[in-house]
């Protein structure tokens, strides 16, 4: 007698099993002054990458989508420092969807390729209700939002393989949950990449910052896909030059004495001073004074 699984039966099992993997992507909290409200940014996409885009997902039939989703990926990867990534992601509409992704592959092209195998799996789980996926939360013991961004990238055709994205993309607002929502869409002739945030974790610079990293990881897929991507920098040069430069500090001259010469000057101007903390236990200069002073007679003898 054969057994029939209905399909939404399966579709639970599937979200079932999302839902017990583990593992949240927050989205950054770049702001200094965090204020309650929406923000709106928007970029275009430089011609030479669409032109790029276009030109690689016709060559390996794979939609715009899965591009828009592998750099969201890499992007995320970069701000959380994991390699395994949490995101919403909208499907043809609807509500977003918990969309899990990992970043291992090396290579562009393989990010690419399971971005899209991720993609194209997800509608075919969304029948289930939102209030069912609930229920699966609270029944697992699950307790907070599932995600905090959004990549709103609703396609107008069914085909899996066009590469149009809905001219529309992205207009929906921001849910309780999530912090940033980031897609694409048209405008006068030109693709524009469009990020919605709150304005209580990120600020107008950080959005831009979070857009430039989208666009560059766009420009590295279309310029070299079998590069491999764990060993190029999301960073421009500007913020690059910045970090290594402008954060370091004043420069100090060296002081003309060793290692052990400048401990002992510590111990004598501050010998009460905590030198050292590990758990529960700290250490004076004084103190580790004599274990010090043990090794270094040891090793000249």
């Amino acid at each position: 007698m054969e057994t029939h699984v209905s399909p939404s039966r399966t579709a639970r099992e599937h979200w079932r099993g999302v839902l017990t993997a583990g593992g949240f992507t927050p989205a950054p909290r770049w702001t200094l002054q965090p204020v309650p409200g929406v923000g709106e940014y928007e970029t275009p996409v430089p011609d030479d990458t669409v032109t790029g885009l276009r030109r690689l997902a016709a060559e390996l039939a794979v939609p715009l989508p899965s591009f828009l989703l592998t750099a969201h990926a890499k992007v995320l990867a970069a701000l959380s420092g994991e390699r395994e990534i949490t995101t919403g992601y909208v499907a043809r509409g609807g509500s977003p969807l918990l969309c899990r992704l990992t970043t291992a592959p090396a290579s562009w092209r393989e990010l690419l390729h399971r971005a899209h195998q991720v993609a194209t799996e997800l509608p075919a789980h969304q029948d289930v209700p939102a209030e069912d996926i609930e229920a699966l939360k609270s029944e697992l013991g699950l307790t907070g939002p599932l995600f905090e961004t959004v990549l709103d990238l609703t396609e107008t055709v069914s085909d899996p393989t066009e590469t149009v994205l809905d001219p529309a993309a992205i207009d929906g607002a921001l849910t309780e949950d999530a912090a940033l929502r980031v897609g694409v869409r048209h405008q006068d002739g030109r693709l524009v990449l469009r990020l919605r945030y709150r304005t209580d974790a990120l600020d107008a610079d950080s959005a831009a910052r979070i857009a430039g990293y989208h666009l560059t990881a766009l420009a590295l897929i279309t310029a070299d896909p079998d590069a491999e991507h764990t060993h190029q920098s999301l960073l421009s040069a500007e913020e690059l030059r910045f970090q290594l430069d402008q954060l370091a500090g004043p420069a100090r001259e060296l002081p003309d004495a060793r290692m052990h010469e400048l401990f002992e000057d510590r111990v004598r101007e501050h010998p009460d001073a905590v030198a050292a903390v590990h758990a529960d236990r700290q250490w004076t200069y004084a103190e580790l004074r004599t274990p010090i002073a043990m090794t270094s007679g040891a090793a000249s003898r």
